[in-house]
């Protein structure tokens, strides 16, 4: 759009034949311009009414967020509470049910904003160090690497979830699943 401006105004400028076919069309040029007024307004309101659409859906997003946060940080209390790897923990294999039922379920919504993004990354890759925390060789304990892993994992959701909390008006953030306590 820009480009073709761009190359209207060079060669209107540059090419006498150019300006000249335009001069002797006028109801043309009438037309061409008004219809680049109208795309580049389009453009304008487009870009306006997609900035608002994001701004009232970042508070919306960032509860989501926090919400799969809380329950990521549910099931990996759940995983360490076993001290087993023992995918049979009925507690720990309903808490990690439900996270991929919330992952699954709030992933698209979740994957627009760049920092939810990064939570759901994050948490995604938890689920899969608790999954594989319980699926090594069952019945034996879990290892010290194993839980220091899912602590230092559950530490950079935790930074990759602040940003959304901030978004939260601080009167409603107690109220909250997962929200940091201040």
């Amino acid at each position: 759009m820009a480009a073709t401006l761009l190359a209207l105004v060079a060669c209107d400028l540059w090419i006498g034949g150019f300006r000249a076919w335009w001069d002797r069309h006028s109801f043309t040029g009438s037309v061409v311009s008004s219809l680049l007024v109208l795309a580049v307004t389009a453009l304008i309101v487009d870009e306006v009414v997609a900035r608002r659409q994001r701004r009232d859906r970042a508070v919306s997003v960032a509860v989501q967020g926090l919400i799969v946060f809380g329950q990521a940080r549910r099931a990996c209390d759940a995983v360490l509470a076993s001290g087993t790897n023992d995918l049979s923990s009925t507690s720990a294999q309903d808490e990690l049910r439900t996270l991929a039922n919330m992952l699954l379920a709030a992933s698209p919504n979740l994957f627009d904003d760049p920092e939810a993004r990064l939570l759901l990354e994050r948490v995604e890759r938890i689920s899969v160090s608790m999954l594989q925390s319980l699926s090594a060789t069952p019945g034996s304990t879990q290892s010290a690497d194993s839980r220091e892993r899912l602590a230092s994992q559950m530490a950079q959701a935790q930074a990759a979830v602040d940003p959304l909390v901030a978004r939260i008006p601080i009167a409603d953030r107690s109220g909250l699943e997962g929200s940091p306590q201040e």
